[in-house]
This record gives structure tokens, sequence and C-alpha cells, in this order.
């Protein structure tokens, strides 16, 4: 049979109790006789009685059998001496010397306040009666006050008293402590089962389970990892399932994306196939189709791929000594041609001198091309794209400002979520995963992307990168633009 946490404790409680009044019974009894010098008058009670024992054998008109006997229990025991009288009053023996009793008003004051004086440690005189060989005797100790033990312990109990001043006491002793337990115990184990009741509630998709526990403890604590261990469990799930959906709609859309390419290059491949193609530029032109639609459908796989990767740990990611400037110089090169095919303005505004820093070429390029390729696929509309690199102390800030219909509002705070979109109208621009590699990138880097947005006016990406040393106070921007860069 199974106790629960109440009972035992309460049975613990208990027996704790029961033996602890037992040790302080054995300890004021029995070990203040061994661990404390002295005399009390529990002592002197058992050495009357020994020397009874003594005395059993000799006869009441032997004075000198008595005395050797009451001179011998003398030497044993220090600090004291022994008188002797019979029945009538008869002294037997003195230590003193003396042959007779003294008066009346001498025997008063000789046992006069015997406890006040054993207290106060001064010499005392306690008479007890003994029976030796059958026969009554008196035997007074005399007492030196040193001798006195210094701890003594005294309880008298006579019929009815015995209830309210001994028995209630006891049953107060084991009572109330043990009540006093159960009742804490009962407020312990009533918040673990409320804490155990909502554990079982726990339903990651319906609302969180939380409890208040005001109470500065143990089970506090564990109330309130509890409560942060529910709020995590359940960000975690609802992360999971925007991702789960995310993938879903990611399977829907990639077949889309991919469906609708694929179509076309199987158009104009099976015209090449059906015969040959007399007019050499429609001939280049279904080529150079085919060619846009395959490399468009390996940047889908690429994207896909780089998603995949993008919370591996066993990614390489190494950072190394470079130049800024020198990075976007390289980048926008590669964007001339783009950029004035679509009749775009282009600026990139870079420092005087070199700009160097610690950072990841082959990372941070990628997330620096998605920022443009971001600013051109959706801000084409306003026809100019500009790139900066701006110092700012041990910071480099990276900006990518275009003039189109910038980002709504209510999509500010989503734009770097997987697979999300903005422009839901084109579903054949992307995979909207750019961004967000873009800012994991960035995130490695120790960096973050700041955006604004003021449509038709300003767009920008911001990137804030720590690059671990200040750039120079004389460093003024430099403006670089393509020779078409004013229309």
């Amino acid at each position: 049979m199974k106790l629960k946490l109440k009972a035992k404790v309460f049975m613990l409680m208990t027996a704790t109790l029961i033996v602890t009044i037992v040790i302080i019974w054995i300890l004021f009894r029995e070990a203040s006789l061994w661990i404390l010098p002295g005399y009390n008058q529990l002592v002197l009670q058992e050495m009357g009685g020994e020397l009874a024992e003594r005395l059993a054998g000799v006869h009441a008109g032997d004075r000198e059998a008595i005395a050797r006997e009451i001179e011998a229990f003398i030497r044993e025991h220090d600090g004291i001496g022994i008188e002797l009288f019979d029945r009538d009053g008869t002294l037997l023996y003195s230590y003193a010397g003396r042959t007779a009793p003294g008066s009346p008003q001498e025997a008063l004051e000789r046992f006069a306040n015997p406890f006040q004086r054993g207290f106060f440690r001064q010499d005392a005189s306690l008479i007890y009666k003994i029976d030796a060989n059958g026969e009554t005797r008196f035997v007074v100790f005399d007492v030196r006050g040193d001798m006195w033990q210094p701890v003594q312990f005294f309880l008298y109990i006579s019929n009815w008293a015995v209830y309210p001043f001994f028995l209630g006491p006891l049953f107060l002793i084991i009572v109330l402590p043990a009540l006093t337990a159960f009742l804490f115990i009962w407020w312990t184990t009533r918040r673990l089962k409320r804490l155990n009741r909502a554990m079982q509630r726990v339903d990651l998709s319906g609302d969180p389970v939380l409890l208040v526990d005001k109470s500065k403890d143990e089970i506090s604590e564990l109330t309130k990892l509890f409560n942060e261990m529910t709020l995590k469990l359940h960000d975690q799930y609802r992360r999971i399932r925007q991702i789960e959906k995310a993938r879903s709609k990611l399977v829907s859309q990639l077949s889309h994306d991919l469906r609708t390419p694929s179509s076309i290059i199987r158009g104009y491949a099976e015209t090449l196939m059906r015969g040959p193609v007399h007019d050499r530029d429609a001939f280049i032109r279904h080529a150079t189709i085919i060619l846009q639609k395959t490399d468009y459908m390996d940047d889908l796989l690429r994207k896909l791929f780089s998603l995949a990767q993008l919370e591996d740990p066993s990614k390489a990611f190494r950072k190394r000594q470079g130049y800024l400037d020198s990075l976007l110089q390289t980048i926008m090169a590669d964007y001339v041609l783009i950029l004035q095919d679509k009749d775009m303005e282009w600026h990139l505004d870079l420092p005087a001198k070199p700009f160097p820093a610690a950072f990841d070429p082959d990372g941070l390029s990628q997330a620096i091309r998605n920022l443009i390729d971001n600013a051109i696929l959706h801000g084409s509309d306003g026809k100019y794209l500009g790139v900066r690199l701006i110092p700012a102390g041990d910071k480099a800030l990276i900006e990518v400002e275009d003039r189109g219909k910038g980002i709504p509002p209510h999509d500010m705070e989503r734009i770097f979520e997987p697979f999300f979109r903005a422009d839901r109208g084109r579903p054949s621009d992307g995979l909207g995963v750019g961004l967000t590699l873009a800012d994991a990138v960035v995130r490695r880097h120790g960096g973050v992307i700041e955006v604004s947005s003021k449509p038709y006016v300003s767009n920008v990406f911001r990137v804030i990168l720590p690059v671990g040393q200040a750039a120079s106070d004389d460093e003024t921007g430099r403006s670089e633009s393509g020779p078409e860069s004013s229309r």
C-alpha cells in the first residue's frame, strides 16, 4: 500500500517527537548523573539506600562497626559528611565527632531551605529515612557547597495534577508540532498537486496554462520555471506550425514556379526539334529563352539549398580581413548592365579611404546581392538604386536604397520570415527566402538589418556590422556612378 506524502511526514514527525522525548528524559535523568559532577537530591537518596545495605548486618549497639562502615562510605564519596540517628533520635555516628544531637534551634537552622542553598551552591544538609536490618534509621548528609550539581531538574506530580501539568504539555509537545507539520505539508502538497494538474492540462494547440505562486521558495521557483517552459514550448510549437505551413506553401509554390519555366523550355525545345530554324535570330532567341529559364530554375534550387543550410552549424563560416569598399565595388560591377537594361539610375557611395573589416566574403557578398536583387525586383518602378558604405565608429553601415512602392506597414515585421513575399501578385518572382538568408548571414556576423520605407520616396535596408576598429575621422564619402547614372 502506498502512503501519501502527508501520512509519511505525519508518521515521521510523530516518531521523531517520541524519540526526542525519550532522549530528553535520558539526558535529564541519567546522562546528567554521568556528565555533570556533584550531588543532587536523587543521588543522595540512592546513596542512603546504598548505606542502608552496608549497615544491614551491623547491630545498632555496635558503634565501632557502624563507624567503620560509614567512614569507609565517606571515603568513597568526596565532599560529604554523614550523621546517623536511631528512630528515637539517638545519635549513632557523627563525622564531626559529636556524641549527642544538637539543640532543636540548631537542627532547625541546619535543615532550613535545603533547595535554595543547593541552588546557590551553599553548604546544606538533607535527611533521609532508611531501613537497615529491619530497623528504621535516619541518615543526615552534609554537602559542601561546591559539591552540589550545577544543573538539577525536579518534577512533582500528585493525583489530578498529572493531567494539566504533565499529560497536557506532553500532548501539546506531540500534537502541536505534528499538527503544524501536517498543515504545512497539506499546503505544500496542495501547491504540488496544482502544479501537477497544470502539467496534465498542457495542450500546445490551446492557450498556455500559467500558474501564480507568490511564495518565495523552491516550489515558487519550480512554478516560475514551469511557466517559462510552457511559454517556450508554445512559442516553439507556434514557430514549428508556421514553418510547416510555410513548407507546405513552398512545395505548392515551388511546383508552380518550376512548372512554368519547365513548360516554356519544353515548348521551345520541341520547336527546335521539329525542324531547323532558318532564321538565325529566331534560333538565338529560342536558345536565349531556354537559357534564361534554366538559369531561373537553377537560381531557385540554389536558394532552396541555401535555405536548407541556413541553420546548419557544420557549414563553413570563416571571417578574414578584407575591405568592404572593394567588396561593394565588385558586387556593383555585376549589376551595371542589368541596371542599364532596366533604365535605372544608380549610385555607389564609398569612403575616400579603404575600409578594412573582418567578414566572410562569400556570405556577406550573397547577403548584399540578395538586398540588391530585392530592391531591383520590387523597386524598379522608382528607377533608382543607391548603395552606400558609411563608417560609424566601430561599426559599418551598408545601405541599399530604392524609390519604388515600398513595403506595406502590415508586412514590415514579416519580411524576414522564410517563404514570405510581400508582393503576392507575382508568384514567379522567387521563393521569399532572399531576405531571410541575408538576415541570417548578417546575424552570424554579429550585426542587424534595419528597414525604413517611404513609398516612392526612399526605401532603405540598412546593414549594421561590427568591424572591430574605428574608421578614420577624415573619411568622407565619394560617389561612383555608371556612365548613365543620371537620365
